[in-house]
């Protein structure tokens, strides 16, 4: 990446790019006509849950600087052109939203110019996307605090203010990032899918900022305090990270390699680079776990075009006898992307 971002209040530089350096290919390709066929109920088990996860990157739907965001359906409607049929989507979908949320803002981060960012999406267009059947939803990133000063609340709290609203609408989603007191995170839910209950603990944080820019915001740095509710192994535990330049995406990596080691976390994903990196299957003394450092991009129409982009699909069992996961399949999807316009290239089986 080639991006320099701002710490706490700061103001930096942030130049949002597409493609930085090559990354290591899946394997296999296959046909994605099969996919949801090999996630059927199964017939002979009454006690384990068939359930597919999916993960998508670099999202949300806004233009720089854009103080009152005029809604326009824009993210559902480019996501029906990408997958008229949501045949990509599953029981239990993550997308990263790299904006705000808010209906204005009374000052960004930066002014206007050719290198910086700020972006603030009305929140009817988060509404659209969990209606498209995103449930598991990452909000801690470089532009949570795009917005220093609205009437909707500063920073981070502007955001966390229209998702406590988002969430009382629909108890069986899980936004991460926000919070108003630390103690709300991580997210504990119990996802409905087609063959049973699911139960998540699901936490999306910043790999950067000060102690007094994730005060309503959760960071790495502060991600220790949660790490309790990851020893609970009867839940699917996902973890999204979002990294701003080669140091914090190195520590990005070393986080999630560790958490899985540990047995504290089964899904490891991260972002920040736009571009894709390898999927990964980290085989444990637990089961098969994932490793996922960076989706690259999906739908965002100010970010520039990449055609080296991935999203996550697996399959997964739930006993819900032993209160055991166990990883059954896992591919990636090729996507290009040019703004808000993706196109599915196909799938490739990693596991």
């Amino acid at each position: 990446m080639k991006s320099k971002l701002k710490l706490g209040l700061a103001l930096s530089t942030f130049i949002i790019c597409g493609c930085v350096t090559t990354s290591p290919s899946l394997t296999a390709e296959t046909d994605i006509s099969d996919f949801y066929e090999k996630a059927a109920p199964n017939e002979n088990s009454s006690k384990a849950i068939e359930f597919t996860f999916t993960a998508f990157g670099d999202s949300g739907w806004a233009k720089t600087h854009t103080s009152r965001p005029i809604y326009e359906g824009g993210f559902k409607q480019a996501f029906k052109r990408f997958d008229p049929n949501k045949t990509t989507l599953g029981d239990i979908n993550y997308i990263n939203w790299e904006t705000s949320i808010g209906t204005h803002c009374e000052q960004f981060w930066s002014k206007l110019s050719p290198s910086t960012y700020a972006f603030l999406t009305h929140p009817k267009e988060l509404e659209d996307t969990i209606d498209l059947g995103f449930n598991v939803i990452g909000l801690a990133n470089n532009h949570t605090f795009d917005c220093l000063r609205s009437k909707e609340g500063n920073g981070p709290l502007q955001t966390y203010n229209f998702v406590k609203s988002i969430r009382s609408q629909n108890p069986n989603i899980a936004l991460s990032g926000v919070y108003e007191q630390r103690f709300q995170e991580p997210i504990q839910s119990n996802i409905k899918t087609k063959q049973g209950i699911v139960p998540i603990t699901f936490a999306s944080a910043y790999v950067g900022g000060s102690q007094s820019h994730c005060a309503n915001m959760l960071c790495v740095l502060n991600l220790g305090a949660i790490k309790k509710s990851f020893t609970d192994t009867s839940r699917l535990r996902i973890l999204a990270l979002h990294s701003w330049d080669k140091a914090t995406h190195a520590r990005l990596k070393a986080v999630l390699t560790t958490m899985i080691q540990e047995n504290m976390i089964d899904i490891g994903i991260g972002s920040g680079p736009h571009i894709k990196e390898q999927i990964k299957i980290v085989k444990t003394s637990q089961g098969n776990k994932i490793l996922a450092t960076s989706l690259g991009n999906f739908i965002h129409p100010s970010l520039s075009a990449q055609a080296k982009n991935v999203a996550l699909q697996s399959i997964w069992s739930f006993n819900e006898q032993t209160k055991t996961f166990k990883l059954l399949e896992a591919n990636g999807i090729k996507i290009s992307c040019d703004g808000g316009e993706c196109v599915n290239k196909g799938r490739q089986r990693v596991f």
